[in-house]
C-alpha cells in the first residue's frame, strides 16, 4: 500500500480541495485506476485500500490528511513511476469534476512542490 498512498492521496487532496466531492468523481477515479498505464504497476486492491482509509481521514480533517498525503508524495519523489502515477491521479481529480477550481489549482501546486517540481507542472 506504500506506493498507493501518494497516488490515491493526490487524487483525494485535489478532489476535496474545493470542499465538494461528488460520487461521480469516485466512479471516474476508479475507472482511471483501472485504465491508466501509469497506475498499472500498483495493485488495484492497494489503491482501493488506500482510497478508503484516506477518504475517511480527509472527510474528518482535511488539513491533517493533506499534510500526510503531501509527506507521502514527497517521500516517493525519487521513484519516477510513482511520480508519474501521482501526476495522473491528481489530474484525474480535475477531469473527474470537469473543472478546475482555484482551491484545486492550489492543491495541484502543493503536489508539484512535494514532488520537487515547479508550480503548474502537475
Amino acid at each position: 500500500m506504500q506506493s498507493a498512498l501518494p497516488v490515491t492521496g493526490a487524487f483525494l487532496a485535489v478532489a476535496f480541495a474545493d470542499g465538494r466531492y461528488d460520487p461521480l468523481e469516485e466512479r471516474r477515479f476508479l475507472s482511471t485506476i483501472a485504465n491508466a498505464p501509469a497506475l498499472s504497476g500498483i495493485r488495484t486492491e492497494a489503491l482501493q485500500e488506500a482510497y478508503n482509509m484516506l477518504r475517511a481521514e480527509i472527510e474528518t480533517d482535511y488539513p491533517s490528511a493533506a499534510a500526510k498525503i503531501l509527506a507521502a508524495i514527497a517521500a516517493a519523489k525519487g521513484d519516477m513511476a510513482i511520480v508519474e502515477a501521482v501526476k495522473v491521479a491528481a489530474r484525474g481529480a480535475i477531469v473527474a469534476d470537469r473543472r478546475l477550481a482555484p482551491q484545486e489549482e492550489v492543491a495541484l501546486d502543493r503536489i508539484a512542490a512535494a514532488l520537487g517540481l515547479e508550480a503548474g507542472a502537475v
